[in-house]
């Protein structure tokens, strides 16, 4: 058998290298995420983070959320304490296509948030199925898609301190945003092409370089 020569070699490794670089590209152009905190309640003073929340845009062309209660809400939390309702709003007004909700929990139309107005999907849970995070995903969206406002009701806080539950709301407006993240409707901030992006493209070109002189 045949030794395979440098020439070859150098060919198949620089294809191979190029072939990575390509496809890690593409996954990083699918990676838009949002992170935003609901700061405002309708019974708890404003200005605090109390709620996360996290936007990530999947390769099967949908929106996984996740939300999870902060330090100043698990402070007060005592028995069956957690998120029981979630809500947003499409700028078309049409309701979601949810998938991955925990047991119990249900998708809901036109659902009011007590201080914050009424959404259009709004996902409920109940006393037993309160969690302290939420996870779950979106079909068929962006992040393009949503209006910018999100709101939550906590329930299972210690009345001694404040409210048996209170409702938080919040904007991505306010977020911070992952690469390919970069809206059309005012929603979303555009950013910068990630620093990997230049960094793939400056080894491109090396490796172009490389397989001139492997065929000289």
């Amino acid at each position: 058998m045949d030794t395979p020569t440098l020439k070859t070699r150098m060919s198949r490794s620089i294809r191979y290298s190029l072939f990575l670089c390509l496809i890690t590209m593409a996954a990083s152009s699918h990676a838009a995420t949002v992170s935003f905190f609901l700061n405002e309640s309708n019974r708890l003073p404003d200005g605090i983070n109390y709620v996360s929340v996290n936007l990530t845009e999947n390769l099967a062309g949908g929106v996984d959320v996740l939300a999870r209660t902060l330090d100043p809400l698990n402070d007060l939390g005592i028995r069956d304490f957690g998120i029981q309702k979630f809500a947003f709003s499409f700028d078309d007004g049409t309701m979601a296509d949810v998938s991955g909700l925990p047991d119990g929990w249900k998708v809901k139309g036109d659902r009011g948030m007590n201080g914050f107005g009424k959404f259009d999907t709004g996902l409920l849970g109940n006393a037993h199925t309160r969690t302290d995070v939420l996870s779950f995903t979106i079909n068929g969206v962006g992040i393009d898609d949503f209006e910018s406002y999100f709101a939550v009701k906590v329930a299972g806080l210690d009345s001694r301190l404040g409210p048996s539950n209170a409702f938080f709301g919040g904007s991505l407006e306010n977020g911070s945003f992952g690469p390919g993240s970069g809206g059309t409707d005012g929603n979303l901030a555009a950013v910068p092409v990630p620093a990997a992006i230049w960094l793939f493209s400056s080894g491109l070109v090396g490796l172009m370089g490389l397989a001139r002189r492997a065929k000289k």
